[in-house]
C-alpha cells in the first residue's frame, strides 16, 4: 500500500435554488430606439435566412445577450450568483421595452414587437429547435412570451385594425395579428390571468 492515499473527494453540495426568471433588465436611454431598429431590421429580412441571422445577432447585442462562446463561459461561471446564462436576456429585454412603449403610448413599437414575438413563437421556434435554422438569437422562453402577449393583446385594441405591420413578405394587419395572439393565449397551459383571457375571447370569432 502506498504511503500517500488519495483523499476522497466529498460530493459538492447542490447549489441553492436559483431565481427564475432572473430579475428583469433595466432599460437604458435609447433602448426603445434600439429595439425599434433591430426588430424592424429582422422583420424586413423575413423570408431571407441570411438577413434574419444578421438581424438576430443585432437583437442579441442590443438586448445584452450572449454574443460569443467566451461570454457564455463567463456567464456559466457566474450562474450561481446570477441565475442567468444570458441566452434569454434579449427576450426579457424586449418584454421590458414592450411595457415601457405601452406606457409611453408608442403603439407602433408595441405592434412591431408583437409581430416579431408571434413570428418566433409560431413559425421560427420549430425551425430553430429542429436545427433547420441556426442563429445567435435563441427561441423565446415562454414566460417572456406570456408577458409580452399579455401587454399587446390589450394595447393593440387602441390601433386601427387595418394597420399593416410590414415585413419582408408583405406584412400582417393588426386585426390578424391580434387574432393570432388571442388564440395562443386561449390555448395556453397554464391559463393566462382571467383579464387577459377575457380580452382574448373578445377578439376571437365566436
Amino acid at each position: 500500500m502506498g504511503i500517500f492515499r488519495r483523499r476522497r473527494q466529498l460530493p459538492q453540495q447542490p447549489p441553492p435554488d436559483l431565481p427564475y426568471p432572473p430579475p428583469p433588465p433595466t432599460l437604458a436611454p435609447g433602448d426603445l430606439a434600439a429595439a425599434r431598429q433591430v426588430v424592424r431590421a429582422f422583420l424586413a429580412g423575413l423570408g431571407d435566412d441570411d438577413r434574419m441571422c444578421t438581424a438576430g445577432t443585432a437583437v442579441v447585442q442590443a438586448g445584452g445577450g450572449v454574443a460569443d462562446l467566451d461570454q457564455l463561459m463567463r456567464n456559466v461561471r457566474l450562474i450561481h450568483q446570477t441565475g442567468d446564462l444570458g441566452i434569454d436576456r434579449p427576450w426579457r429585454w424586449l418584454a421590458v421595452v414592450t411595457a415601457e412603449a405601452r406606457q409611453l403610448g408608442d403603439l407602433a413599437l408595441v405592434a412591431d414587437i408583437a409581430h416579431f414575438v408571434h413570428l418566433w413563437d409560431t413559425r421560427l421556434r420549430s425551425r430553430i429547435t429542429s436545427g433547420e435554422l441556426t442563429m445567435a438569437l435563441q427561441t423565446p422562453p415562454q414566460d417572456a412570451v406570456r408577458e409580452i402577449y399579455a401587454i399587446v393583446v390589450a394595447a393593440l385594441a387602441e390601433v386601427d385594425p387595418d394597420h399593416v405591420v410590414a415585413d419582408g413578405t408583405g406584412g400582417i394587419t393588426l386585426a390578424a395579428l391580434r387574432t393570432g395572439i388571442a388564440h395562443r393565449i386561449l390555448d395556453a397551459d397554464p391559463p393566462y390571468p382571467a383579464e387577459v383571457s377575457a380580452e382574448a375571447r373578445r377578439i376571437t370569432p365566436t
